[in-house]
């Protein structure tokens, strides 16, 4: 047994006397440059938007349109047992059916989004939503929505 603790410490002294005897060089970025490429389209950006205020953004994510809302849901709703994630973050919209809070672990984030602009309407997908100073209204194919603002929420 010593022998093996001898050994593995002569490895260690080995592997760290290598990796300090390499000699590492960075180069420095241009002042402004993004530290990390980014393609002008993702696959989010060309489906979604970013309202004015950066408050409010969405995507259509699969079969339903996604909203997030970085100031939160207010009132927040009561969490349900069943979520073991991020609670109350933003709205889902499916194609068919009445929106439901959100209970997830990741984001839609992207900041490619383009900024949908107060009194236009974005549309894509069957879904439509309505960008206004006062909030965001957003309807599926079906007219289930939600009206989402950083005071209040509501869904129908």
């Amino acid at each position: 047994m010593t022998k093996i603790s001898i050994s593995c410490l002569s490895v260690l002294a080995t592997v760290t006397s290598l990796l300090f005897s390499i000699n590492f060089q960075a180069e420095a970025l241009p002042q402004n440059a993004p530290a990390i490429a980014q393609s002008s389209e993702d696959s989010f950006s060309s489906n979604g938007f970013i309202m004015p205020s950066k408050n409010i953004y969405c995507v259509i994510y699969g079969d339903r349109l996604r909203c997030e809302i970085v100031s939160q849901l207010k009132p927040m709703p009561p969490e349900p047992a069943s979520c073991g994630l991020d609670w109350g973050g933003g709205l889902s919209l499916p194609k068919v059916g009445k929106p439901e809070v959100n209970c997830v672990g990741d984001t839609i984030y992207s900041p490619n989004y383009k900024t949908l602009a107060y009194g236009k309407t974005w549309s894509k997908g069957g879904f439509v939503c309505k960008s206004r100073s006062n909030g965001l209204t957003c309807t599926n194919p079906k007219g289930n929505g939600f009206f989402l603002n950083r005071e209040e929420w509501k869904i129908f």
